[in-house]
Order: structure tokens, then sequence, then C-alpha cells
């Protein structure tokens, strides 16, 4: 079994957040985690939707601009150049070679290529622009590579939207190392992240529990695609303080006969501090791996939701 620590994904990156110099003037926009904190970890692939599309730097500004009842992507100040099969070509063109080879991608927020949501669409002049739209690029590059995780770079300052965006990148990175044909990979993979799947959803552990269940070597293809659908569906939901406490009274039981009565207190007001906000998620899963290496458990030892990344992005240290 690989760990978080012995493994590098790939994921792509809005150029421009990387520091070259691909906006519209020519100018960068550097962003300091990607840069110099993901990079170390992850191998980085650029992307520039403009400059892909032969749009070259410096170039006219473009908008989303509704026209005849549809969202375009045009010169701002010319709305008759119409750019949005360009770019929608190069998005296609992007998600397919990059499909099952990159396990997320980072986007410029509010960008009329690559914005995900809330990208201002002008109605012409005179008229308040609507804050509803998304990028050409990301929304076709969803529609061809849609288990990708994409985030915006201004959501990953939220410290809980960064950690599930990595989570899901990494979940994902250990997925495409499994062959195929695989079938006992395939259940070790669902049972390494079963506490993950039981944070977010006893439904929808209880469903992929039920599709790795009856599988076999002749049905593995075809529940491989279902389960990695709903297994990265089952990821994109957030985890409340609840049920992470949950989850840890949960493996808190796999030592209910090798600690003291003392340690089974402290744990339990780890957990009661943790949700009531005073001490980060880093805090009793601290204490939960120290319990861990005292009193090993095979099973506990493979679960992902104890170390779903490298400790050095220390992201549950703020959460």
């Amino acid at each position: 079994m690989l760990t978080s620590e012995q493994i590098k994904p790939r994921i792509a990156v809005s150029a421009c957040l990387l520091g070259q110099p691909v906006r519209f003037d020519g100018g960068r926009k550097r962003n300091r985690f990607i840069t110099e904190q993901l990079s170390r970890l992850l191998e980085i692939a650029p992307i520039g939707p403009e400059m892909e599309a032969g749009l070259g730097t410096p170039r006219p500004t473009i908008q989303l601009r509704r026209i005849d009842g549809r969202i375009r992507l045009v010169q701002t100040k010319d709305p008759s150049i119409d750019l949005t099969d360009r770019v929608a070509d190069v998005a296609i063109s992007r998600a397919r070679q990059l499909q099952g080879h990159i396990s997320g991608l980072i986007v410029q927020k509010k960008s009329p290529t690559c914005g995900m949501e809330r990208v201002p669409v002008s109605r012409g002049p005179g008229n308040a622009s609507e804050r509803n739209g998304v990028g050409v690029f990301v929304q076709q590059f969803s529609l061809h590579a849609p288990l990708a995780p994409i985030e915006e770079e201004g959501r990953l300052n939220d410290p809980i939207l960064r950690e599930n965006f990595l989570e899901r990148v990494y979940a994902l990175d250990r997925w495409y190392a499994l062959e195929p044909g695989d079938l006992s990979g395939f259940i070790d993979f669902h049972t390494q992240h079963k506490l993950m799947l039981m944070a977010r959803s006893s439904d929808a552990y209880m469903r992929l529990g039920r599709l790795v269940a009856g599988v076999s070597g002749k049905t593995l293809i075809h529940r491989r695609d279902t389960y990695l659908q709903l297994f990265m569906q089952t990821l994109q939901k957030r985890v409340t303080r609840g049920h992470h406490c949950n989850v840890m009274m949960h493996i808190m039981g796999y030592f209910k006969g090798d600690l003291a009565p003392d340690d089974k207190l402290g744990l339990r007001q780890l957990f009661d501090a943790y949700k009531a906000l005073l001490v980060p998620l880093s805090t009793p899963i601290a204490l939960l791996s120290h319990h861990l290496r005292r009193h090993p458990k095979e099973y506990l030892a493979r679960q992902h939701y104890l170390t779903p990344y490298p400790h050095t992005l220390a992201l549950r240290a703020v959460v």
C-alpha cells in the first residue's frame, strides 16, 4: 500500500497562477500557496486556454455576454468577435488529453474562461452584469473530464475547501494507480477509504460497500466506473465536526481493550473540544495516531482517513 507521502499526484493549474506572463496585459498573478507549497508535493501541468486558443498576449479583454438568450465569450469592445467555440475546443482537447492523467485542476477565479462560479455575465451597455456565469474552459472541461476535482485559487483560501480539494486529489491519484482488472486492488482501495466515506455519508458508504461486495472478475470493469463516480461525488461533500467526531469515536472503539480509563477520557475530552471549536482536527487525530503506534491495528493503519495527504501540508491544523 502506497502512503500519501509516497505518491506525487499530477494536477493542472492556470498558467497565470504559476507566474507565467499569460494574462491579457502580459501580467502575472502568481499564487504562493501553489508555487511554494503544492509545487513541492504535486506535479504541476500549466494550462493557458487563451494562449492555447491562439489569442496571444497582450490581447483585447474578453467577457461572458448574454446574446440572444445564450451566454457567449466575446471581446469586450467588439462583441461581434465570438471566441466561445475556440476556447471550448481547447477545453475538450485538453480534457481528452488529461483524462486519467491528472488528479485535479486549479483555475483563476472570476475568469471568463476559467472561473468556476459567479463569473460576471454582461447584458450589454447600461445593464447590470449577472453574477452567475461559469468560464467556458471550465464548463467544457468538467463536462468531458467530470471526475477531476476542480477548485478556484480564491476558494483555496478557505481551509475546509482546501483540505477537501486535496483529499480528493490524493484519493483520485491512488485510484489511477490501480490496474483496471485488479480485483483485489479494487477491494483494498475501498477498504482503505472506508472511514473517509463514513465521515461523509452513511448512505453512500453502504451503497459503495454493496458495489464492492458483489463484484467479480466478470463484473469488475462495469462496477469500477459506477463505483468511481459515486466515490468522487461522496468525497466532494464537506465533513462536519459532528461526523468527524463520530468517526473518531469509531476509531477509539478499536482500542477499547488497550487503553486505560484516563486515556479514553482524554480522547473523549479532545473530541468534545474539537466539536466546540476549541482545538483543530489535527489535535485529536494526532492522539489517535499516537495510540495506533502504541497498539498497532492493521485495519486502522491502512485507513487514509488518518493521513489523506502528506503531513507537511498541515491542513488539519486549521480546520
